[in-house]
């Protein structure tokens, strides 16, 4: 054997000893007697508290047209999208202070691809038809004034003419609650949200020690914005004429909210009070909310559809005046943060195996979990015929702490974000991105 030869056969047996990502495993369907434990969701309006507010106080209520105008500015993508797919992407960073702040992080996102397709109700855009617009949700973080997960926020960017140079405006979400101030903060961790006629719903996976924890899921009208008189003020609601959105020169204001019944804070893994920490639109079929649970540092989180009415764009009710799921299946992806499905095709977002390829943003080279350091990927999902397995596979690594996902059917795309900005001690810089990945049927 020549030595060339030699050194071939071992660089071959090298490759083949590398590991390669593992199968994730194999998420299995929530039988019905367990669904049925699972317990219902029931509305309660606040528009009656927002109107107040309106016909009351110096607030002016604008549509989206007057949000989307002007405001801050996108740049390109700035930072590696540690993908490895051979798909088109696009997408932006944000300008230099959302990106590397550490008073907010991005969380859930959705947008007018999600509100058009099918709805009866409204155009996507209030008073600003056609347009492409992205909808990212943040929470609050520890540095703030306000304190971790006190305050929740939507940014709506108008990205029709481009990815980067897009407007975007910061809209704070409140809560009508009928006091003297009018209306006041939702204290949130802002999980995930999603875009459906006129309709935007805000999921969270709930917390006991703040008011309003156990409102698992609120809900916003997407054509009833309030511009504020005041910006310069960190409070939040009316006082001496002066309205004020912590800063934001808008709010938009909770119509109503979901509770479980009975109600109570969610329980992770917990059957019968599930959380929930993302969630998608499927339009596939009837049309649904998948909402997904996270677990730290495990599997097991539970995937739920929630039915929705196109003739109220809320969800869709029962016999006995109460939301029940109508599937669900235990995830096998650890760290799961985000999920969408059309058809029988899916992509969870969550931990990577082992084997996967290194990233830009861990310490210790191809470890998956390094401190509080996470590597994120997306993992391929395909919906058996019977509906009573999911098969998952590793599909490719993601930025860092990777979040929620929205997928537009109209045009193809699967859309990403995550939340990490380096870390506390800066280390690492930034690298908080919004992507768009060529993705028609989620089969990419």
């Amino acid at each position: 054997m020549t030595r060339r030869l030699a050194a071939v056969l071992l660089l071959v047996a090298a490759c083949l000893a590398v590991p390669l990502p593992a199968h994730a495993a194999t998420g299995v369907a929530l039988t019905a007697a367990q669904l049925a434990q699972v317990r219902p969701l029931t509305f309660t309006s606040t528009v009656a508290a927002r109107d107040g507010v309106a016909a009351t106080m110096p607030v002016t209520r604008v549509r989206m047209d007057a949000v989307i105008a002007g405001g801050h500015t996108t740049r390109a993508i700035c930072h590696p999208t540690n993908l490895h797919v051979s798909v088109e992407v696009r997408g932006f960073c944000w300008n230099t202070t959302d990106d590397t702040t550490k008073n907010w992080f991005p969380q859930g996102i959705t947008g007018s691809g999600d509100g058009m397709n099918g709805s009866v109700l409204y155009p996507p855009c209030d008073g600003c038809p056609g347009r492409e617009i992205v909808a990212v949700s943040w929470r609050s973080g520890a540095s703030h004034e306000y304190g971790a997960n006190r305050l929740a926020r939507v940014t709506f960017a108008d990205v029709t003419a481009g990815m980067a140079g897009a407007p975007y405006r910061h809209v704070l979400l409140v809560e009508p609650d009928g006091s003297a101030e009018g209306f006041r903060e939702i204290a949130s961790h802002a999980d995930g949200i999603s875009w459906y006629g006129n309709k935007l719903f805000m999921v969270t996976g709930g917390d006991p020690d703040v008011p309003g924890g156990d409102r698992l899921v609120r809900v916003f009208d997407l054509t009833h914005f309030w511009r504020m008189n005041s910006t310069a003020s960190g409070n939040v609601g009316c006082v001496a004429g002066v309205c004020s959105a912590a800063y934001s020169g808008f709010a938009l204001p909770q119509i109503g909210y979901y509770r479980l019944s009975p109600a109570s804070v969610c329980a992770g893994l917990d059957l019968a009070r599930p959380c929930l920490n993302g969630v998608s639109l499927d339009r596939s079929g009837a049309d649904h909310l998948t909402t997904v649970e996270y677990r730290k540092d495990g599997s097991g989180g539970k995937i739920l559809r929630w039915p929705l009415d196109a003739a109220t764009a809320l969800l869709k009710t029962g016999s006995d005046g109460m939301v029940h799921p109508t599937e669900g299946w235990t995830s096998p992806v650890w760290d799961l943060q985000g999920g969408v499905f059309t058809g029988a095709a899916g992509v969870l977002v969550g931990l990577c195996p082992d084997g996967a390829p290194p990233v830009t943003y861990m310490p210790g080279g191809t470890a998956n979990i390094s401190g509080e350091f996470r590597k994120s990927c997306l993992h391929r999902v395909t919906v058996s015929a019977d509906r009573t397995t999911l098969d998952v596979h590793y599909m490719t690594t993601a930025p860092g702490n990777a979040q929620n996902a929205s997928y537009w059917p109209a045009t193809g795309r699967l859309w990403l974000v995550n939340e990490f900005r380096g870390d506390y001690t800066d280390t690492y810089e930034s690298d908080r991105l919004v992507l768009s990945l060529s993705c028609p049927a989620l089969t990419c």
